[in-house]
Order: C-alpha cells, then sequence, then structure tokens
C-alpha cells in the first residue's frame, strides 16, 4: 500500500515593508522571474529609489534583489510585457524624464534616457525596438 505525502500549503498572503513610502509599483510578467516587483518611492526631494523584490519561494518572503537611485519620484514603472522571457529584460520608468532600465541579477543599469522628446508612441516602438533581438 502506497502512502502519499499530502503536499505542502504554499502561504497566500505575502507582506514586504520598503524601506520608504512606495509611490508606484508593477509586476514582472516573465515566466523565468516569477513573483518579481519593481518599486518607486516617494521622497519628497530630488534622490529617490527604484528597488526590485522577488519571491523566495524557499523562506516564503520577499528579497530585494537590485535598488538604484532614480531622480524624483517615480510616477509610472512598467516592464516590458515579455510573457515568453525572449526580449531582454527591461523596465520604464518615468518622472522627470522616460527612462529605460536594463535589469541584472544583482544590479540594473540606465539603457536609455529620453527627454526634449515630443513623444510620440511611434519614436518609443523605434527606440525601445534598438534593444530587442
Amino acid at each position: 500500500m502506497a502512502v502519499h505525502a499530502a503536499p505542502t500549503k504554499r502561504k497566500e498572503i505575502y507582506k514586504y515593508e520598503a524601506p520608504w513610502t512606495v509611490y508606484s509599483m508593477n509586476w514582472s510578467v516573465r515566466p523565468d522571474k516569477r513573483f518579481r516587483l519593481a518599486l518607486g518611492s516617494f521622497v519628497e526631494e530630488y534622490n529617490n529609489k527604484v528597488q526590485i523584490v522577488s519571491l523566495d519561494e524557499d523562506t516564503s518572503e520577499f528579497a530585494a534583489k537590485s535598488t538604484f537611485d532614480h531622480p524624483y519620484p517615480t510616477t509610472k514603472i512598467m516592464w516590458i510585457p515579455d510573457s515568453k522571457g525572449v526580449y531582454p529584460d527591461l523596465l520604464a520608468t518615468s518622472g522627470d524624464y522616460l527612462r529605460v532600465w536594463r535589469a541584472g541579477e544583482t544590479e540594473t543599469r540606465l539603457e536609455c534616457l529620453l527627454n526634449n522628446v515630443c513623444f510620440n508612441l511611434q519614436s518609443f516602438v523605434s527606440t525601445i525596438a534598438n534593444y530587442l533581438p
């Protein structure tokens, strides 16, 4: 007679406390980076932060993977909509300008800064297309 172990039950609610007031956030949809979130700070001064956190499924806790400086609070954060995980791991933020960042395992670096641009969707798509394979 075979004995089957009951599957371990996962937490349904997770909690993460950012070191500052959170002003913006966005979930990543990459299948290879499950449960990853970008958080933008709201500090009433020029120096703000963006932090990338992800769920450690072994400990069932969110942990900061990368934190980087951002001028002014981020009014919007958005990961590249890549549900198949085939494009570079890009993150866009807006504040005073539109910035495109490349997320790494432990650090995130600025790839592109769009300022003084009469923004239209076509120019944005053309700029981003330069970073895609």
